[in-house]
C-alpha cells in the first residue's frame, strides 16, 4: 500500500496495552496511524503517529487530530477503572471517571464530525468492556460508565448511518496482561482461566483482531453491535 492511498486510523489511548496493540495492528497492516495519549507518548512502530491530545482539557488543540486526516478508522481503547460500590462511591471520582470512559469519546468524536475529519464511510469502534452487562463486586462506576456506552454506540450508529459510518464496540473480558497478573490474585485469575474450556484468559491479539476486522474494508454491514472478546466468559457457567 503505497503512502498516497495508504487507509488512515486514529486510536484513542494508544499508549495502554489495547491501545498499542491496535495501534500496531493497524500499522502491521499498511495503515498510517494516529496514536493519541494525554502526553503523547513516543510511538511504537514508524507508521505511527504520535499525538498529545485531551479532548476535554481546558484551552485543548483541537487542530492535532487534522494533521493526518481525515481517518477510514477510528478506535477509542482509552479509560480508567475505579473500585468502589454503593456504600462508599465518591461522586466527585465517579464524575471523574464518567469524564474519562464516556465524555472523553464524545467530546472527541463531535471534534471528528465538526472538523470533517472522518473519511466516507468510516469505521468506528469502541473498547468497552463485558462488565457494561454483567454486575462485578465493588466495580459500581466502572459497570455504570461502561454502561453508558451502550448508548453512546447504539445513538451514534443510528444517527451516523446517513453518512455510511458503522459504529461498533468491543467488549473484553480480564485479558491476559502484566497489569492483569499485577494486580488480580493468582487464584482469581486461575478461575477465570478455568470459566471456559479454553483454559485461558483472553489476549490482546484477540481483542485488537477483532477491533481491526470491525475498522476494515471487510466490515460492509456490522454496527450497532456489542461483540465480547471474552472466550465465551459472559455467557458460559462451568458447573
Amino acid at each position: 500500500m503505497s503512502q498516497a492511498t495508504a487507509q488512515r486510523a486514529l486510536v484513542f489511548g494508544a499508549s495502554g496495552a489495547i491501545g498499542s496493540a491496535i495501534a500496531l495492528r493497524f500499522a502491521g497492516q499498511g495503515w498510517q496511524v494516529g496514536g493519541v495519549s494525554r502526553k503523547g507518548d513516543a510511538a511504537a512502530h514508524p507508521s505511527i503517529q504520535a499525538i498529545a491530545y485531551d479532548p476535554l482539557a481546558e484551552g485543548a488543540t483541537h487542530e492535532v487530530l487534522a494533521a493526518d486526516g481525515p481517518y477510514h478508522a477510528v478506535v477509542w481503547a482509552q479509560g480508567a477503572n475505579a473500585t468502589d460500590n454503593v456504600r462508599n462511591v465518591d461522586l466527585d471520582a465517579h464524575q471523574a471517571l464518567y469524564r474519562a470512559n464516556c465524555l472523553y469519546i464524545l467530546a472527541s468524536l463531535k471534534v471528528l464530525l465538526e472538523r470533517g475529519l472522518l473519511a466516507p464511510c468510516a469505521r468506528l469502534c469502541i473498547i468497552s468492556s463485558i462488565w457494561q452487562n454483567l454486575a462485578r463486586q465493588d466495580k459500581l462506576s466502572y459497570c455504570m460508565t461502561k454502561a453508558a456506552l451502550q448508548g453512546l454506540v447504539l445513538s451514534a450508529s443510528a444517527d451516523l448511518a446517513k453518512d455510511g459510518i458503522l459504529v461498533n464496540a468491543v467488549l473484553p473480558g480480564a485479558l491476559d496482561t502484566p497489569m492483569t497478573r499485577a494486580n488480580v490474585a493468582p487464584a482469581q485469575i486461575e478461575r477465570l482461566s478455568n470459566a471456559t474450556y479454553f483454559g485461558r484468559l483472553p489476549s490482546l491479539e484477540d481483542v485488537s483482531q477483532l477491533a481491526y476486522y470491525l475498522c476494515s474494508p471487510d466490515n460492509t454491514g456490522i454496527t450497532g453491535q456489542f461483540i465480547a472478546a471474552d472466550l465465551g466468559f459472559s455467557h458460559v457457567r462451568l458447573l
